[in-house]
Formats: structure tokens, C-alpha cells, sequence
């Protein structure tokens, strides 16, 4: 039996099991599998096809599975051993880049493996017969049973091996991604036309499509589909969370858009009762740390949206959020740190550079503050003028007014790109408050009212007599 030894970690390969100094790491057999397959060869390239001829010898698998574990693998070996272990190369494979070492453990005592076979023998009888029972008694309930979940959610092998490459693509967040997922969540309704589960993943990614607003039709399109499609899962299975999910998020999104108690209510109802249904959906608990943080109650949404990314850590909409969250409850190095997690996830993911540069500016650190305001720019042609007022009142507290009423013109010629709270807070740094509180009376809401009393950018106007006048929310 080998293990093979590096840094902190120890391999066994007959168990796959990975340990930390002695304490195993949680890890799935194909991503402990991955890692094997890499430190067996040290410092030598494997590609792609090697390793998924390896990891999945029973058929056809996309690379996104591929890709996943080597993400798992690296975001786990370096939150225990600050080194980087894997690293690639475009075109080819994969290399594992530290050192390895390999020793045989000692093989146990023949007379004590003779005096285990008796007795597994032995114990062999007893759990077969044990087992017997378990099943036909396990059988029973499940067919007695009022809402037989598993039965009405589960999938052929063929059906999760395609469901779970479509959430790899839905978590990218991505109008590619996206649409991958589509074709594959479609095409485990074909492969398991019965299961509930294919169902309330299309409406998850029709969900998204509208939210992002990606694809040729209306958001509005994009959410009556995804509303049909979360009511197919519930017609077949009337408690399969994701479904509630999904109608919560929609729900929400029709509260921003009408500002009514009703769709308010709704949406923290059907979000409530996704968690309580399924606790271990990160989605569930992504959308409704939204929620929450959309109404102002920053702590109880940075709360959520931890629990959300420790269950689905590849989602770079989670982790997105959780960034913003921790700034506003000014834990700043958590928010830069979720920010460049976001990043390196998915570098395209636009406004996050916002949220660490605001995050940056809260910590003092003008110069990347800047940086990352440049980049938001640079980003995408409609993310221009939002940059450009930030950092237009990133120039004027630095003293550098010309090129703060530069941007801040950028901003003004663009305004309906600009988030009107930034271009507020834009104008007051410059000095130009009367014209700040006019833009701040374009808010409304929970959110806006708790971002003037956290964020340390409103200290000039939370100190206006006129802000508390500002309307109610509806």
C-alpha cells in the first residue's frame, strides 16, 4: 500500500483518503482520484484526455468535470498549505509542482488477516441476513410513503452525470454557461422525463437568464418559463425545494420591479420554505442572503450567504454577494478576499471589481481602490460611466478635483448608468451637496436607507438634516 507524502498532506492511494497531519479532508472519491493522478508523476504534464481516461474509465465525461476538481483541489490544498500545488498548461494538462514523497506502509501480520477472515466470515452471515430485513423494510416505507422525495427526484446515472455538468455551467454565471446549461438541464428531462429534478434546474437557468438579462427574449419570457418549469417539479414532487427556490427568486425580482408588500411576502415565504425543505441548497440560501440584503439587513444576509458558499463554494454569483455583504458589514479584508475569490472564478464577473474597490477605499488603500475602479471600466462598455463616478469621489477625497470633475462628468453625460446613490455621493465629495440630495431622493427602499447610515462614503451627507427627510420606502 502507498502513501505519498507533501507538504502537510498525506495520500493513501488503496483508500483514497487524503489527510492534513493525521485529520482526513473531506474530499469526493474522484476528486481524491484527480489529485492521485497527479502526484504519481510529479512535476511531469498530464493531459486532459490521460486524466479523464483515468478518473471516469465508464464513458464520455465533459472536461468541465475535470476543470471542477482541479479547482476543489486547489482551493483546499491552499487554505491548509500556503503553496501553489497544480498548475496548468493551456492547450495540455495539468502538473503537480511540489514535492512528492512516496513510502510503502507496512503490510499487516498474515496470522491477524487469517483471524479477520473468520471473523468477517462470520459477521458476513449476520449483516447479509440484517441487511435483508433493512431492505425489505426500507422498500416498504418508501413505497408507504406520502412524499417518497428520493423517488421523485432521483436521476439514472446518465441523468446526474448530464445534470451535474449543467450546474457546473450554471455556476459559472456566464451567458455561455448559461445556455450550456440549458442543453444539458434539457436533456436530463429526456434522459429522466419523470424526475422533478431536471425540471427545477431549467427553471433555475430560465431564472438567471432573465435576472442577467442574457439571450434574445424579454427577462419576462425568461421567467414565465422558468415559473412553468418550477411548477412542473412541484406538480410531480410537491416538497422538492429548488422549485420554491426559484419561484422566491422570482418573486423577489418582481418586488424590485413593483416595490409591493404582496411579491415582498411571497418571496421570503417560498424561500423560507426551500431552506426548511432542503437546508443543504446553496442556491435556496444564496437567493434568499439576497433577499435580505436587497431589504438592508446586511448582517442576516452576510450570515446567509456564508452558509450559501460553504455548500456550493464553485458559485461565483455566491461568493459575489458575499463580497458586497462583508463590505457593507465592514469586514473589508473578508469582502476583498470573497471579491478575488469571485475573480478567479470568473474574471468577467464585472461588478465585483466595484465591491473591491469600494472595499479597498474603506481600508485606505487608494491606490488599488483606483486600480480596480480602472478595471471596472475597462470591463464592459455600459461599466464605464458607474466607474467613472466612483471614482470621481475617490479623486476628490484624494484632493485631485480637476480629475474628479472629469469623471464626475463621465458620470452626469451617462447618469441613467449610474447608480444614483454613487452619483450622490459623488457630487457631495466634490462639494456639491444641494445637487447630491436631489439625486439621493431618486432612492427609495430598505436598502438605500441602511447603505447612508453603514457606508463610510455617506459621512458628509448622513450629517444633512435634509437625508432623514428622505421618503419611506413604498
Amino acid at each position: 500500500m502507498s502513501v505519498y507524502e507533501f507538504g502537510p498532506f498525506q495520500l493513501d492511494a488503496e483508500r483514497l483518503l487524503l489527510s492534513d497531519r493525521g485529520e482526513p479532508v473531506p474530499l469526493g472519491p474522484k476528486v481524491v482520484e484527480t489529485l492521485l493522478a497527479l502526484i504519481e508523476h510529479p512535476g511531469d504534464v498530464l493531459t486532459k484526455t490521460a486524466l479523464l481516461d483515468r478518473i471516469w474509465p465508464e464513458g464520455y465525461v465533459d472536461e468541465a468535470n475535470l476543470a471542477q476538481n482541479v479547482y476543489v483541489l486547489r482551493k483546499t490544498l491552499r487554505a491548509r498549505w500556503d503553496t501553489e500545488t497544480i498548475e496548468t498548461i493551456p492547450r495540455r494538462g495539468y502538473r503537480f509542482t511540489a514535492a512528492v514523497e512516496r513510502r510503502d506502509a507496512m503490510p499487516l501480520a498474515q496470522p491477524i488477516l487469517a483471524m479477520r477472515k473468520r471473523r468477517s466470515s462470520l459477521w458476513r452471515n449476520i449483516v447479509a441476513a440484517a441487511s435483508a430485513v433493512a431492505v425489505a423494510a426500507g422498500l416498504a416505507f418508501a413505497l408507504l410513503s406520502p412524499h417518497n422525495v428520493a423517488a421523485k427526484s432521483a436521476l439514472s446515472p446518465d441523468g446526474a452525470r448530464l445534470y451535474e455538468i449543467g450546474r457546473y455551467y450554471w455556476n459559472l454565471r456566464t451567458k455561455d454557461g448559461i445556455e450550456k446549461s440549458l442543453a444539458y438541464f434539457a436533456r436530463v428531462i429526456d434522459t429522466d422525463p419523470h424526475s422533478a429534478r431536471g425540471y427545477a434546474a431549467l427553471a433555475s437557468a430560465n431564472a438567471i437568464m432573465a435576472d442577467y438579462e442574457f439571450g434574445p427574449s424579454t427577462p419576462s419570457v425568461y421567467y414565465a418559463r422558468a415559473t412553468a418549469y418550477a411548477k412542473k417539479a412541484l406538480a410531480m414532487d410537491p416538497n422538492y425545494g429548488e422549485a420554491y427556490a426559484v419561484l422566491g427568486m422570482i418573486s423577489n425580482s418582481s418586488y424590485k420591479s413593483k416595490s409591493t408588500t404582496d411579491q415582498m411576502s411571497a418571496a421570503f415565504d417560498y424561500l423560507k420554505r426551500a431552506i426548511a425543505l432542503d437546508p443543504g441548497s446553496g442556491p435556496a440560501h444564496e437567493w434568499y442572503g439576497v433577499a435580505l440584503l436587497e431589504r438592508g439587513k446586511f448582517n442576516d444576509a452576510f450570515s446567509e450567504l456564508r452558509v450559501a458558499a460553504n455548500l456550493d463554494p464553485l458559485s461565483v454569483a455566491t461568493t459575489a454577494w458575499l463580497s458586497e455583504a462583508a463590505y457593507h458589514e465592514h469586514r473589508y479584508d473578508e469582502a476583498i478576499a470573497y471579491a478575488q475569490q469571485t475573480l478567479d472564478l470568473s474574471p468577467t464577473r464585472s461588478e465585483v471589481y466595484e465591491t473591491l474597490g469600494l472595499a479597498y477605499e474603506a481600508r485606505g488603500d487608494r491606490v488599488r481602490a483606483l486600480d480596480a475602479f480602472h478595471r471596472l471600466g475597462d470591463s464592459c462598455t455600459k461599466c464605464r460611466a458607474q466607474a467613472a463616478a466612483l471614482m470621481a469621489e475617490l479623486y476628490a477625497r484624494s484632493n485631485r478635483i480637476a480629475e474628479a470633475r472629469e469623471q464626475l462628468a463621465i458620470a452626469q453625460a451617462h447618469s441613467d448608468k449610474v447608480s444614483p446613490d454613487d452619483l450622490a455621493v459623488a457630487l457631495a465629495a466634490i462639494g456639491e451637496r444641494a445637487t447630491a440630495l436631489s439625486w439621493l431622493r431618486r432612492t427609495k427602499g430598505e436598502y438605500i436607507r441602511a447603505e447612508i447610515a453603514s457606508d463610510p462614503r455617506f459621512a458628509l451627507l448622513r450629517t444633512d438634516p435634509r437625508v432623514a427627510q428622505l421618503e419611506n420606502p413604498a
